[in-house]
């Protein structure tokens, strides 16, 4: 079963869970351990003794209800203490269904021997806020208890290693540029800040990791505190744009999340970048859209919005590993120019012209936007395809614009989409004329357009994500003014492509 998420969107205190068999000489064992678990939470005995009843009834219900389960099969119960005080208990049943307009109502003012077979489930919805069952489909079914505490007392202790552990004295950081023997130590802190959800795989790969830095494929700055590197901000650099720097997230040691580390190396990047040791027209970063934290940072550093890529990550749970299911995230493109643009025209289409001006003026572009239209001069157009199968996503640039243009596109997004990809980014050039009637032949894909994305002093894309499911852009959480007409923008252009037309009736 999928951890839940409370009601305030934010994921719970702790969870615990356990798995018994259809035997109700289990029963004690989980009433007890979910006492416990309640007595840790905060709950006085009067809560504990009631959640004790609730799941003493709902488990002996379900587990007699099912006298031929399989010795392999399992019922589980999970216990959430969530952020606003609530505990919840979700017991996942395989039986068979419930069916609660046949349970007897019973009524303690009249009980009647015909309505005994209520008993139980009068007892236990009294006991608690709520008891509900949710029938899941092929899933089975779930109960779900739920109770809020009166002072619920739960403190996180995170153990740390005594290396990490925060220094009674004031420890000097100091900062420098990474070397090929620091890859291990950079992989252990890319775990400890992201888990196994950070998007670049030499950080989980330390062959990889030392090769990329000796040939100067990635530029790491460290900060370290006592010899040891509790922080790093990285460059990678790629063949196939070498005029433009990917700045990748900020990484620190959770013991020092809290100290001046973090504003070592937003200083230490800015330094960085400005000295101009990178031979590069511009710096650009993605940054999640789930909160606002590292679009401020972001900002700091002087990194500011033009491209929305919607929907492109796989959804990632509370523990920062990728989830197959649930709302996929979306990212904020952001870019610091380092060399003035050489781009007098950009091409998009005229509906975009308003948005697009005032972002890239922010961003400082100073060229004309023109919706000029025109045919290619060549047959055949020509993509090349970065696909992500952990991330469900891939990029599709598209390197030669040629008459046959919608054709093949719609041929590799739907192969893609075939293999598994769920989002494509497709980068269409927008220093030549537009396609006859691109953003048409693009919502038939199910693409919109969603901004501009530049990898030189002379190239800038079209950025259109086409999408497999819906999309909720009320999870978009958007820092800078103009980001969010962007994103609103990109909402009226997707609620048009997935609007249907009412039903004609037959007269």
């Amino acid at each position: 079963m999928e951890p839940t998420i409370s009601d305030t969107g934010m994921a719970p205190e702790f969870t615990a869970a356990v798995e018994i068999p259809y035997d109700l000489r289990f029963m004690d064992f989980v009433l007890n351990w979910t006492t416990g678990l309640a007595g840790l939470a905060g709950s006085v005995r009067k809560e504990s003794d009631a959640l004790h009843l609730a799941l003493d009834e709902t488990l002996t219900f379900l587990i007699n209800a099912y006298p031929d389960a399989e010795t392999w099969e399992g019922i589980r119960i999970e216990l959430q203490l969530q952020t606003d005080a609530v505990i919840e208990i979700a017991v996942t049943n395989a039986g068979p269904p419930v069916h609660l307009n046949r349970i007897p109502q019973y009524n303690p003012q009249a009980p009647s021997e015909a309505d005994m077979d209520g008993l139980w489930y009068f007892l236990a919805r009294e006991a608690v806020d709520d008891l509900t069952f949710q029938n899941r489909g092929m899933d089975g079914w779930r109960a779900v208890i739920r109770k809020r505490l009166a002072g619920a007392s739960f403190e996180k202790k995170t153990p740390v290693r005594a290396s990490d552990a925060m220094p009674a004295r004031k420890i000097p950081f100091v900062t420098r540029l990474a070397t090929p023997e620091d890859a291990a130590d950079l992989v252990d802190l890319t775990y400890d800040t992201y888990h196994y959800s950070y998007p670049v795989e030499e950080f989980y790969n330390e062959s990889k990791l030392r090769q990329a830095l000796k040939k100067g494929a990635i530029i790491s700055l460290v900060v370290e505190a006592d010899g040891v590197i509790v922080g790093n901000s990285s460059f990678i650099l790629s063949r196939k744009t070498p005029r433009c720097a990917y700045s990748c997230s900020l990484m620190v040691k959770r013991a020092f999340r809290q100290s001046r580390a973090i504003i070592h190396l937003i200083k230490e990047g800015e330094q960085y970048i400005g000295s101009g040791q990178l031979d590069v027209d511009l710096y650009y970063g993605t940054v999640v859209t789930t909160h606002t934290g590292s679009q401020k940072a972001g900002v700091r550093a002087g990194f500011l919005p033009l491209a929305l890529l919607l929907a492109v990550g796989a959804a990632v749970d509370y523990r920062g590993m990728k989830i197959s299911r649930g709302e996929r995230e979306s990212f904020l493109i952001c870019i610091r120019l380092s060399a003035t643009p050489q781009l007098s025209v950009l091409y998009l289409s005229e509906r975009h012209h308003a948005v697009m001006a005032r972002l890239l003026a922010q961003a400082g572009f100073d060229c004309r936007l023109s919706g000029e239209e025109a045919t290619p001069e060549a047959t055949r157009s020509t993509f090349t395809v970065d696909a992500d199968a952990g991330e469900g996503s891939a990029y599709l640039t598209v390197t030669q614009l040629g008459r046959d243009f919608a054709l093949r596109l719609q041929k590799k997004i739907f192969t893609l989409k075939a293999d598994g990809i769920q989002t494509v980014i497709i980068l269409i050039p927008a220093w030549r004329p537009l396609p006859p009637g691109l953003d048409h032949e693009l919502g038939r894909i199910n693409a919109v357009f969603t901004g501009l994305k530049p990898v030189s002093a002379r190239e800038c894309y079209l950025v259109y994500s086409a999408l497999s499911g819906a999309l909720d852009f009320e999870r978009i959480c958007l820092l800078d003014p103009l980001a969010q007409k962007l994103k609103e923008h990109s909402r009226q252009l997707y609620e048009e492509m997935v609007a249907e037309e009412p039903e004609q009736e037959d007269l």
